[in-house]
């Protein structure tokens, strides 16, 4: 049944069955032969696209995606530039536009009436535009919020990372080694460093007004954010290389990184595979193409 496939997707979990029934009516299964063509780069489909059995190849990066795989939890469109199928394949064709409008979702950058000025900053981020709406709906539900005085540190140099945060109000700053970097607003977030990197906290982050901070489970973080925004692919050939070979590449990339082509594509090489994948979550969440390149191979 329709309903039971629209289980394994992420947009549809914690959905009541009176709710599941009700995408099943705008939702089709499409059946396509191997060898053919989903659609190609450039082309606009209406609707959402979700692989339910099968094989696809999948470009710009180029991979293969199985309907077993997590990135196949999500909508392969919009998402995927191109697919082209490898084997017979079954696609479930949602009417997303009226399903959103049916469970009440919106878009983070399409509609901002309603949202807190923090919600605005944070979901209006590249990192966050990255993502489908299921997903940010998903992580607002599983944030937990702390209160904080002035003078309070949220996090401290030196410590076990365990969440990633969001800043819902008040005011901090970054510090490390006696020196401040850079100050936090609300919407802003921060501890992925640590977390990617599988370290300790590299920095301080010292209250300067009074709010509330929002955290995250390491492990929610994860599945929710780095698996989705970073992936590893063999290469890319028509992506610029960034290496991290050199000492302190990944602060280097930082300071460079307002120097680099917008419009460009970039693969992560050398290096250990964590600062492989937090150098391609700078890049993504300054809104560049990025990926991290699967081995040490140059």
């Amino acid at each position: 049944m329709l309903t039971e496939l629209l289980q394994r997707f992420e947009s549809f979990e914690g959905l009541s069955a009176a709710e599941l029934a009700n995408v099943a009516r705008h939702t089709q299964a499409i059946n396509v032969p191997p060898g053919r063509w989903l659609w190609r780069e450039g082309r606009r489909l209406g609707g959402s696209y979700y692989l339910a059995h099968g094989r696809v190849h999948a470009f710009d990066p180029p991979r293969n995606i199985g309907h077993r795989c997590l990135e196949a939890r999500a909508p392969l469109y919009p998402g995927l530039a191109a697919a082209r199928t490898l084997s017979a394949v079954r696609l479930l064709h949602v009417d997303s536009a009226r399903i959103d409008a049916l469970l009440g979702r919106t878009d983070p950058g399409a509609q901002e009436d309603g949202l807190e000025p923090w919600e605005q900053r944070f979901l209006g981020s590249p990192l966050m535009r990255r993502l489908d709406a299921a997903v940010w709906q998903k992580l607002f539900s599983e944030l937990e919020e702390q209160p904080f005085a002035v003078g309070d540190e949220l996090v401290s140099e030196g410590a076990p990372a365990e969440d990633f945060f969001v800043l819902k109000s008040g005011r901090a700053l970054v510090r490390t080694g006696g020196q401040t970097l850079t100050q936090l607003n609300a919407g802003d977030f921060f501890g992925e460093d640590a977390l990617i990197l599988k370290a300790q906290r590299n920095a301080t982050v010292e209250a300067i007004e009074a709010g509330t901070v929002l955290r995250l489970p390491k492990d929610r973080f994860v599945a929710l954010l780095l698996d989705r925004v970073v992936r590893f692919v063999q290469t890319v050939e028509t992506a610029s290389v960034i290496d991290l070979d050199e000492a302190n590449a990944v602060a280097q990339l930082r300071q460079r990184i307002q120097g680099l082509d917008p419009k460009g594509r970039y693969q992560v090489m050398g290096g250990r595979p964590e600062e492989r994948a937090l150098a391609a979550f700078i890049l993504a969440q300054k809104g560049f193409d990025a990926w991290a390149v699967d081995g040490t191979a140059h």
